[in-house]
């Protein structure tokens, strides 16, 4: 069953169809042309829709929408609440119109008949922790889960979505997870004046396709989903496990650091800096969340149990790398402070930590003084942090000033924050007409570290500094890309790899599947399919990009308009080793290496996707 909620009406209606959540989400906003609208216009569609695949790792809730932030179509997921979604028979929402009040929506699927409350909530949100100690107070005798936004939502366009799950009435100790990316929550709460869902229903058997993997694996399957996904539970080779645990230990050097300011710093003090991540960052995190075995699952029963968690704190690299080493900070008691105040105000982690990194370097130039911001100027040389006692004390120093920042952002409590609440990109062009005298052979924005889409919108990349994550495609921001770091690939090479890792991304987020589990399920993946659905999964992919990139066009066209971003892919030609692309960049044909990805890519993905000439 699909449904559209009217918030105005405070009614439903039934949808016609059977399809998968993202398909459900562009199908629907091209029907209605929602691009004509403000992303904050009642029009905007929120969108959301549970996993079709009854295995491990298949209970993914997925959303899309108009992104604030982008400015496009744009989507994102979440771990586990799909496995509580499915309880109330639904497959697909839609939510039109605006609420009067701040309101929760309840999903009652416990009868015959679906139910649908309209729940007003005008308590003031300043903690998205407390609003969910709330929920829990009203629902503890459901079996549901809920997702919910917090102050950021109400008052930025990089609002995330949380959720956590609940079991007797309490929370599972590091079970939170996040659909952040895009500004998802922000468009909840401004286009509909929604604070949350809350979803519950009556148990019903799931159609068993165990047998599937079985075969063709030949061993058991908890077996075969353990053994394709070490990285995220444990790795005996390195001894420790989730994606922060792993993912420093393969970043090295090449880590971002201090604004993504690694082609400034010199290789060799990178690698001694990074040694103090792993002293400071990793060994903590492994200490007191891998030995001692603090780990769980986002909800659904499975046995990978990847979230690593350590004093209350769910711990991933993301969230913490961008509001951790990218801003100065290498402590991670000094990032918790960060990453706990970022979440509380329901910002989207990683959009939030590169804001606050491009601040800090504005302010550490002088492009920036501390009063205009409202907090003190950080410590952002890599000569200030030498000693063991430097990089604690200076780290500390970093993120209560990050902390300042998003306080100031999140609760709009002066002009900095104020021009800051619609990303880096909107803020520098801002900056710029405000203080002219000092923009001079650079602009505010040039600072900034974010992938570009027609006049406004923009996405910071993931935290690696990998060529593909720098590329204007038509998703950034996730990993819709070849987004290996410390490669220098030819043109048409990266955007091969690139459409290979696109199709196998969005087709997994389409049928809302973790994509920790695509190594196992990526192989059986059609027959799998096959058991629940008659669509043919590259048709289907294909297509999708195909609808998103027109629904796009309406909007705007790629652009390259980062200054940093062109020196990152610069200096990669020459960090990376190649020799070629380093002459050619040497000899002004930057602009011909995007071309040529844009070329490939958009024939690969039979779409007109190219920058503006």
């Amino acid at each position: 069953m699909n449904i559209l909620i009217d918030g105005s009406r405070q009614n439903y209606e039934e949808i016609e169809g059977s399809e998968f959540p993202i398909s459900f989400g562009i199908n629907l906003h091209t029907k209605q042309e929602t691009w004509k609208y403000d992303t904050f216009d009642e029009k905007n569609l929120f969108c959301f829709g549970k996993g079709v695949l009854p295995i491990i790792g298949g209970h993914r809730l997925i959303f899309s929408f108009r992104s604030p932030l982008w400015d496009g179509f744009h989507f994102s997921a979440m771990g586990g609440a799909g496995y509580a979604f499915k309880d109330t028979g639904i497959q697909n929402v839609a939510i039109t119109r605006r609420c009067e009040v701040p309101t929760v929506i309840v999903l009652n699927g416990e009868e015959d008949k679906l139910k649908i409350e309209f729940m007003p909530f005008t308590e003031e949100i300043t903690d998205i922790y407390e609003f969910n100690d709330k929920i829990i107070d009203l629902f503890k005798e459901k079996n549901y889960r809920a997702f919910l936004v917090g102050p950021a939502s109400k008052t930025t366009n990089m609002g995330g979505i949380y959720s956590q799950t609940i079991r007797n009435g309490k929370i599972v100790e590091g079970s939170e997870d996040w659909a952040a990316r895009g500004g998802g929550g922000s468009v909840l709460y401004q286009a509909h004046n929604v604070l949350g869902v809350v979803f519950f229903g009556k148990k019903t058997p799931e159609k068993n396709l165990k047998e599937i993997v079985e075969e063709h694996y030949n061993k058991p399957y908890t077996k075969v989903v353990l053994e394709h996904t070490e990285k995220y539970r444990y790795s005996e080779e390195k001894k420790t496990g989730g994606t922060f645990g792993n993912n420093y230990h393969v970043t090295m050097e090449l880590t971002p650091v201090f604004n993504w300011r690694m082609p400034f710093i010199d290789k060799n003090k990178r690698m001694k800096l990074h040694k103090k991540i792993i002293e400071y960052f990793v060994n903590r995190f492994d200490e007191e969340a891998i030995e001692t075995k603090n780990w769980t699952n986002c909800g659904e029963p499975c046995p990978v149990v990847c979230k690593k968690y350590r004093k209350g704190l769910h711990v991933d690299y993301e969230p913490y790398e961008a509001n951790g080493p990218c801003i100065g900070v290498f402590d991670i008691y000094a990032a918790d402070k960060v990453v706990h105040t970022v979440d509380k105000l329901g910002f989207d982690a990683i959009e939030f930590g590169n804001l606050c990194s491009w601040t800090f370097e504005l302010l550490n130039n002088g492009m920036l003084k501390p009063g205009e911001v409202g907090i003190e100027k950080p410590v952002f040389d890599i000569a200030n942090f030498e000693t063991d006692d430097d990089i604690l004390k200076n780290s500390m120093h970093n993120a209560q000033q990050a902390v300042k920042l998003a306080e100031n952002i999140a609760f709009q409590k002066n002009e900095f924050g104020k021009i800051c609440k619609s990303g880096t990109r909107r803020a520098g062009k801002i900056l710029d007409e405000k203080y002219p005298d000092r923009v001079n052979d650079k602009k505010f924005e040039d600072f900034g570290v974010y992938d570009s889409f027609g006049e406004h919108g923009q996405i910071s990349p993931t935290m690696y500094w990998a060529i593909g994550n720098f590329m204007p495609y038509l998703i950034q921001g996730k990993y819709l890309t070849h987004y290996q770091c410390g490669v220098f690939l030819e043109p048409e090479e990266l955007a091969e790899l690139s459409v290979k890792n696109s199709i196998e991304e969005i087709t997994l987020e389409n049928l809302g599947i973790c994509r920790f589990h695509r190594k196992w399920i990526t192989p059986i993946i059609d027959k799998l399919v096959k058991e629940v659905s008659d669509v043919n999964l590259n048709e289907e992919s294909m297509e999708l990009f195909k609808k998103i990139a027109k629904y796009d066009s309406n909007i705007g066209c790629p652009e390259m308009e980062s200054e940093r971003v062109k020196e990152l892919i610069i200096a990669g030609a020459f960090e990376f080793e190649n020799e070629k692309w380093s002459k050619e960049f040497e000899n002004g044909n930057f602009n011909e290496y995007i071309k040529r990805v844009l070329e490939k890519y958009s024939e690969l993905l039979e779409i007109d996707w190219k920058l503006k000439e």
